[in-house]
C-alpha cells in the first residue's frame, strides 16, 4: 500500500511493524473529515474459503473510524471483541501520532466519481475496503448492494482484470463502470448507517 505521509514525518519503525502483524493504519475521508481506522490480516482465519482481510469493527458490528491515531490506539487496547485479537493489540502499541498512513480511502468520492477511468480506479480501491467490511458483519442489505450485487461483480471483474492483472478491456470497463456510478450512492447511504465516528 502507498503511503501518503511526507517521509520526514514517518515512524520507520512502525512501518515494519506494521508489516510484520499485517495491519495497516488507514486513513478514511467521511462526510469531509479525516478519520483513522485499521484493515489487515486475520491470522486465526485458517479456512482458505473465507476471507481473512478485516477492517477494525465495534462490538455491534460497526466500521470503527477515530478522528486521531491516539484514540484509535487506546480503542484497540481496551477492547475485548478484536479479531486477531493478540496481534491486534501488539500493532496498537507501536502506533502514536507520527505514525503515517498506509493508505487513504475517500469515501467521499463515491458521491462524486464520473465517468473515468482514474476514478474507476480509485472506486475499485474503495469497493475492496467496502466489502471487505461486508463480509464481516451480517446484514442482508449490504451484502445485496455490493457482494451479491451483479452490478458490482462485473464492475469488480472488469476492474481487476484492467488495474491489476492488466489484461483488461478498457471498453469493458467503460461499460461496467457506468453501471456501478447509479449503484454506488445506494451502497454509499447505506453505508452510512454502519460507520461509528
Amino acid at each position: 500500500m502507498p503511503s501518503f505521509a511526507h517521509p520526514q514525518y514517518g515512524n520507520p519503525m512502525f512501518e515494519e511493524h506494521s508489516m510484520t502483524m499485517r495491519k495497516f493504519l488507514v486513513a478514511i475521508i467521511y462526510n469531509g473529515r479525516t478519520y483513522y481506522t485499521v484493515h489487515g490480516m486475520d491470522f486465526t482465519v485458517t479456512d482458505v474459503n473465507i476471507n481473512n482481510h478485516k477492517v477494525l469493527v465495534t462490538d455491534e458490528d460497526k466500521w470503527a473510524l477515530f478522528s486521531t491515531k491516539t484514540e484509535l490506539a487506546a480503542y484497540i487496547t481496551q477492547a475485548a471483541h478484536l479479531w486477531d485479537n493478540d496481534r491486534m493489540k501488539e500493532w496498537a502499541q507501536g502506533l502514536d501520532e507520527r505514525s503515517p498512513a498506509d493508505t487513504e480511502i475517500n469515501l467521499d468520492f463515491m458521491l462524486t466519481a464520473k465517468d473515468d477511468v482514474d476514478d474507476y480506479y480509485e472506486l475499485y480501491n474503495t469497493m475492496i475496503f467496502v466489502e471487505d467490511f461486508v463480509e464481516q458483519i451480517d446484514d442482508v442489505t449490504m451484502h445485496a448492494l455490493t457482494l451479491g450485487s451483479s452490478t458490482v461483480r462485473e464492475f469488480f471483474d472488469a476492474a481487476a482484470d484492467y488495474f491489476l492483472w492488466k489484461d483488461g478491456d478498457k471498453e469493458m470497463l467503460a461499460v461496467r463502470g457506468p453501471r456501478l456510478l447509479l449503484a454506488i450512492n445506494n451502497i454509499y447511504m447505506e453505508l452510512q448507517k454502519w460507520i461509528e465516528v
